[in-house]
């Protein structure tokens, strides 16, 4: 589906890019840098997601994560991030 959406990207405004990366990587349990607004680095993989925030887990540490203090999402291995 992620693959879907980047290459129909230009052609829906309904098109929900973000989302759709988010959820591929929740459904695939693939791990994450996640770099906040205030430059701090988080590391992990995301578990469940909500409308403002998202669960992020690395070894057995959960941190709640607000969606509007993120700056930028990096798979750890992006070189197989899209199926």
């Amino acid at each position: 589906m992620l693959k879907e959406a980047i290459e129909t990207s230009g052609e829906s405004p309904s098109c929900h890019i973000e989302t759709d990366f988010i959820n591929h990587a929740i459904e695939n349990s693939k791990a994450l840098t996640v770099f906040l607004v205030n430059g701090i680095k988080l590391e992990g993989s995301i578990i469940a997601m909500g409308k403002n925030s998202f669960l992020l887990k690395r070894d057995d540490n959960i941190q709640l994560v607000y969606k509007h203090s993120i700056s930028t999402i990096l798979p750890l291995d992006s070189s197989n991030f899209i199926d």
